[in-house]
């Protein structure tokens, strides 16, 4: 009777509350927020059941949080010491430090090669003898597929680094960093790189005030010109604001990488003859040297810790490139996480993928099923790499702000997703007892973006468990 009863109970244990938590559901309907447009679902790592399970089959816009799974498969089917590799060619023949013939860089997806790496890789190009190129700069750039891609179609903001379009030879993040400067009464705006090929068009005007949400009083326009670029400010600039810096996205691809190679090598003392052109790699070129990526357990760290929806981007389509087919496409990331879902017997049949940055109208997972490729990912070989790629409340990435006055602070492993109509929050918790907890929280509403005082609290009632 004893061991019945017994049972009866650890049943009981196990049987997930249905109820959001009151601190929860509170916030939730203080910020007009409908529960039913809300997925929760809560289970420690070593329970087999959960403890609390709120609409969890339902499906659900993601946001950012889609960014778990890519990187999660990343490392399980890259592993966490894969790099990237940016390979240089000539196809000519190197006399004198003279190269007579084209330079030729084939990239391979590298999603955090900064200009800093630029001019490495070219210094090491010196070093292996190349003074000067009498010929062209080609850039291979086929180990993604060449697709159209409308850098609008999601907001209407081409220009957003957040829109950014993958390339196989992305320099930099594709980013221009634009300081806006208050000096002496006067207001100036640079680049940063500072490109011949970027024409700033200052017509801002410096005005009294507080500084407030500046970015809505500065206006900005991008005129493409064949290789370069006219950048036109207007509007008006708090003077109290000091300096800011916008990041655009404002040169196309080739011409960018052209502009810092150029920029590089001159400063190094290369000299060159010749202009850039896309091209492939042809048979029997010549290998100069390769450079090699940070490994992706540092890369996901960028990407999950701020939400880099190229870099995750870059990833998946490499994903694609070295399990399925190159030159690669989404449909070959999406087939290659799909297998390997299905190989680990996870099935997750409302999935749907687009690119795997989460930057999507489509893309969507039950709160259940995220959570269950995170519990697998807890129990994988490739979990210290995965959770220290995630922000941390209180301390970095999207969430240094985030439970500054809870308990909780410092004791999560989170990461955020927002776009219009969707706030999520997902990931591990580390209880006050010690245990950790799998959390996910979806919010598919007009006033998602109200919700986060309700997420923050959710956070705080799990670290919190009896």
């Amino acid at each position: 009777m004893r061991w019945w009863l017994f049972s009866l109970l650890m049943v009981a244990s196990m049987v997930a509350h249905a109820a959001l938590p009151e601190p929860v559901s509170d916030l939730l309907r203080k910020n007009g927020i409908a529960e039913e447009n809300v997925a929760v679902y809560v289970q420690r790592v070593d329970q087999p059941a959960p403890l609390l399970d709120h609409h969890s089959t339902r499906p659900m816009k993601t946001a950012s949080t889609m960014k778990l799974l890519s990187t999660y498969a990343g490392l399980e089917l890259l592993g966490p010491a894969y790099r990237w590799r940016t390979e240089l060619y000539h196809d000519g023949r190197l006399e004198n430090g003279v190269l007579h013939g084209n330079l030729i860089i084939q990239g391979r997806g590298d999603p955090y090669l900064l200009a800093a790496d630029m001019r490495a890789m070219l210094e090491d190009l010196r070093l292996a003898g190349v003074e000067e190129i009498h010929g062209d700069i080609v850039l291979d750039t086929n180990y993604f597929a060449r697709r159209f891609h409308d850098a609008a179609e999601f907001d209407d903001k081409p220009h957003a680094p957040y829109n950014a379009i993958p390339n196989a030879f992305a320099v930099n993040i594709k980013s221009t960093s634009f300081y806006l400067l208050a000096e002496g009464g006067k207001l100036k705006v640079e680049s940063d790189p500072e490109l011949p090929e970027i024409h700033i068009h200052n017509q801002l005007k410096l005005v009294r005030g507080e500084c407030g949400d500046w970015k809505n009083q500065v206006q900005f326009m991008v005129e493409p010109s064949g290789d370069e670029v006219n950048v036109t400010f207007t509007g008006d600039f708090p003077q109290a604001c000091r300096s800011k810096t916008l990041e655009l996205n404002v040169l196309e691809d080739g011409p960018y990488a052209y502009a810092l190679f150029r920029n590089h090598w001159q400063s190094l003392g290369g000299k060159f003859k010749g202009k850039w052109r896309y091209g492939v790699l042809p048979e029997g070129a010549a290998h100069l040297l390769t450079h090699d990526s940070q490994p992706l357990s540092e890369i996901i760290r960028t990407i999950n810790k701020y939400s880099n929806n190229l870099m995750v981007r870059q990833l998946f389509l490499t994903i694609a490139a070295e399990r399925v087919a190159s030159p690669a496409t989404e449909v070959d990331g999406i087939h290659a996480i799909r297998a390997w879902l299905a190989s680990k017997g996870l099935h997750f049949p409302e999935l749907i993928l687009e690119n795997g940055s989460g930057l999507s109208r489509n893309e969507q997972i039950s709160a259940q099923h995220m959570a269950a490729f995170l519990l697998a990912a807890y129990a994988s070989p490739v979990m210290p790499e995965y959770l220290s790629a995630l922000p941390i409340p209180s301390v970095d990435g999207t969430m240094a702000n985030r439970l500054r006055n809870s308990q909780a602070r410092g004791s999560a492993h989170l990461k955020t997703g927002t776009i219009n109509g969707v706030s999520a929050l997902a990931g591990y918790v580390h209880d006050n007892r010690g245990r950790r907890w799998v959390a996910v929280i979806m919010v598919n509403d007009p006033k998602a973006s109200a919700s986060r005082a309700a997420q923050d609290a959710l956070i705080d009632w799990i670290y919190q468990q009896p």
